[in-house]
């Protein structure tokens, strides 16, 4: 059985999934349980193992893969599975389940190799020379991470290729509101590279393409850094001119001001008008993304679970896409 398959309906289940992340508890009468994210690539569904025991904490692990035999509930309209007993499946074992690694991650919805020959496409016209040439050869370096990677551990597009699904569309949005905004003064070459490369740093931040954890560089630095970082480096490595590389640190301005604020994350707040443009397409396709997953799991005309990221609000989902 898949995830996507479980609904208010469906009793007795056994799923094989992978655990995305793991929370200890502790219940109302003290006893400890388990909270677990668990995903297939069809979707994602929580389960929770009541009463857990030291051999149970030491068993289920971030990336295990798992056999859940359980209940489907639905608490506070969203659905749930309470489960009586499971089995950590080890790889010697998948041959006799049927399984496989990728039949756990979730993949980005888009073609990526037909996407990324657009972006390529769309970056090669670029006239600005040093945003052109940076921004390719940074991609170059990270290609396969920067197609496979996921944009975040959760949060927003965590998913296989989520990050370059994030960039990508980004980059469309981008292409989009150039004819909205023809009248303005806006470098949109420094628009389109710095949608490219505004979460570049991730490739080294996250720890490969079903990553749940950061690196300790990552943790460190921050993708933030870390991105701008790489885009000194190519200043360099170019032999830029001093009036190029102004250029460069104006790539690197978009970079570090992507979260918008300091209290979001960004050590530099906006201070060209590109920067605004970038830094609210991000936050604004972030927000959808892990909005959107809610409603996802919630039944229609119900109220999604609270949503942290949205200031703890829940949402109603009054439509359902066919």
């Amino acid at each position: 059985m898949w995830i996507k398959e479980i609904n208010a309906d469906s009793k007795s289940i056994e799923i094989n999934s992978r655990v995305e992340k793991v929370i200890l508890s502790t219940g109302n009468n003290g006893s400890n349980y388990l909270i677990l994210n668990l995903v297939d690539k069809t979707g994602r569904i929580e389960a929770r193992l009541w009463n857990c025991s030291e051999k149970d904490l030491e068993l289920i692990k971030e990336g295990e893969i798992i056999r859940v035999d359980g209940v489907v509930n639905v608490y506070r309209q969203q659905l749930q599975i309470k489960i009586n007993s499971y089995h950590i499946i080890d790889p010697e074992e998948y041959l006799n389940y049927g399984i496989n690694d990728d039949m756990f991650a979730i993949t980005a919805p888009l073609n990526i190799d037909k996407g990324f020959e657009w972006l390529l496409k769309t970056i090669e016209e670029v006239k600005n020379e040093v945003y052109r040439k940076i921004t390719l050869s940074i991609i170059d370096d990270y290609l396969d991470e920067y197609k496979t990677y996921p944009a975040a551990t959760s949060i927003h597009h965590n998913v296989i290729g989520g990050l370059f699904w994030h960039s990508f569309s980004l980059l469309k949005a981008a292409k989009n509101l150039q004819e909205i905004y023809a009248y303005a003064q806006i470098d949109w070459d420094l628009v389109f590279c710095g949608a490219v490369l505004h979460d570049i740093g991730k490739v080294i931040e996250m720890k490969g393409k079903n990553a749940s954890e950061y690196t300790d560089e990552g943790k460190l630095i921050g993708h933030i850094s870390i991105g701008s970082m790489f885009v000194n480096a190519k200043s360099k490595e170019f032999n830029l001119s001093d009036e190029q590389h102004q250029d460069a640190v104006k790539l690197q301005h978009i970079i570090l001001a992507s979260h918008g604020k300091h209290e979001y994350g960004s050590p530099v707040e906006p201070s060209l008008i590109e920067a605004i443009i970038v830094s609210s397409l991000d936050a604004l396709d972030a927000r959808i993304y892990r909005v959107n997953e809610e409603l996802l799991k919630t039944e229609k005309n119900g109220w999604t679970a609270r949503i942290m990221t949205e200031d703890g609000r829940s949402f109603l989902k009054h439509f359902k896409k066919q």
